[in-house]
């Protein structure tokens, strides 16, 4: 009952100005979206529309993730730094997807999205990695890479365990953002590289979310690099999964989500 109160609430946003956020997501998405002309919706360059409905419901928080709108995307504002305290119940920015967008932009198949993947250089482990070429994706890893190297912060992500993978979110019927190429997870120390699946799948009865990963300083240091080029942070999800970063720059660089929150005021 206390979870189906707080995902409630959480959709009680007063005095939201639909076309601000849009304008946003088509500033995020330049080569994609074409600037909004209704406050409800907004189109790709090649016509496809895309909804934003404030005023759609949901039987529950997982019904929301299966079926999200824009609206769903970016009704949770995504708090780009250091993280200091746990995230509330359901508190996932970013994991709310619309993926008729993603599929739209990076491939609706393993070999549509192959065939944007271009080969990166990872610096922390002097190798190469596939990753989108799309939205400037793989040239945003590349300087990641190349400044956490320059922190001295190369063992922490020096071994990465998947980018690319064409597959759905374990349990779920919905892509991962692995299966677009713009998401990276790497083995992290023990008690830092965290998923809330591994720790057992009972986040919303029993779980606690792990405050280890917010006492990381050199962690927190990694989050905020690849926060400045554009990606988020499983670590700041409520399911949390603090291996996991994906390219967001909707969330992570241009605050689409930051706004929605700030026409509260």
């Amino acid at each position: 009952m206390l979870c189906t109160l707080l995902w409630l609430s959480s959709k009680a946003i007063a005095n939201v100005k639909p076309h601000d956020q849009l304008v946003c997501l088509s500033n995020a998405y330049p080569d994609h979206l074409a600037s909004p002309s209704h406050s409800n919706s907004i189109r790709s360059h090649s016509g496809k529309l895309y909804p934003f409905n404030p005023e759609t419901t949901y039987r529950n928080y997982d019904d929301e993730l299966d079926k999200a709108d824009l609206y769903s995307q970016l009704r949770q504002p995504y708090q780009a730094g250091y993280l200091k305290m746990p995230p509330s119940i359901n508190q996932d920015p970013g994991r709310l997807r619309h993926s008729p967008l993603f599929m739209d932009m990076y491939g609706k198949s393993s070999v549509e999205v192959s065939s944007k993947l271009v080969s990166v250089r990872w610096a922390p482990c002097d190798c190469r990695l596939l990753f989108s070429s799309v939205n400037g994706a793989a040239k945003a890893l590349e300087t990641v890479g190349d400044e956490i190297k320059q922190a001295g912060l190369s063992n922490y992500v020096s071994e990465n365990i998947g980018t690319f993978n064409w597959r759905m979110i374990a349990g779920t019927n919905r892509l991962s953002m692995h299966a677009f190429g713009i998401a990276i997870d790497f083995k992290l120390p023990k008690m830092i590289g965290r998923y809330w699946k591994w720790d057992g799948g009972q986040i919303n009865k029993y779980q606690k979310f792990p405050e280890e990963i917010l006492r990381s300083k050199d962690l927190n240091r990694i989050v905020s690099i690849f926060e400045s080029q554009g990606f988020i942070w499983g670590g700041k999800w409520w399911h949390y999964d603090s291996i996991h970063f994906e390219y967001r720059p909707e969330l992570a660089l241009f605050n689409c989500s930051q706004n929605i929150n700030q026409s509260q005021n």
